[in-house]
């Protein structure tokens, strides 16, 4: 049915990569946007 030999993966997992470097990439810039949003914010608060 699905054949999976060196030569798919030779496309196959360079774009699984890909695909899982930007999920990775975009948690930690939401975590550090928000954390920055916080600080903005408390900031804001003391003036």
């Amino acid at each position: 049915m699905f054949d999976i030999d060196k030569y798919s993966m030779i496309s196959f997992a360079p774009s699984v990569l890909i695909v899982a470097a930007m999920l990775v990439i975009s948690f930690f810039g939401l975590r550090f946007m928000k954390r920055e949003i916080a600080k903005d914010a408390a900031k804001a608060e003391q003036k």
